[in-house]
């Protein structure tokens, strides 16, 4: 294997290893905050929204919230982490 394509592997690698927790971590702050009715004035939470909302969004048009409860967040949640495992079992 050649050097560029084993560095190109090697930052994929790290992008999925960190990146995706770092999303993950983006939603359960965001959901926290929402907890203590910290809505998007704040611009810390306007940025974690707009990091969020691409993963979040698709599901919630087929997952309604149940009463007070948001379920995308939790089907986003285990989907990115599904998509990481089966990412970093792909990679070489």
């Amino acid at each position: 294997m050649s050097d560029a394509i084993y560095i190109a592997f090697t930052v994929l690698r790290v992008l999925v290893t960190y990146g995706i927790p770092l999303i993950i971590l983006a939603m359960l702050v965001r959901a926290i905050a929402s907890w203590f009715r910290i809505d998007e004035r704040y611009a810390i939470i306007r940025f974690l929204a707009r990091i969020t909302d691409p993963f979040i969004d698709p599901i919630r048009r087929f997952v309604p919230p149940m009463g007070m409860f948001d379920m995308s967040f939790l089907i986003a949640w285990f989907m990115l982490t599904t998509l990481q495992i089966l990412l970093l079992q792909a990679l070489p």
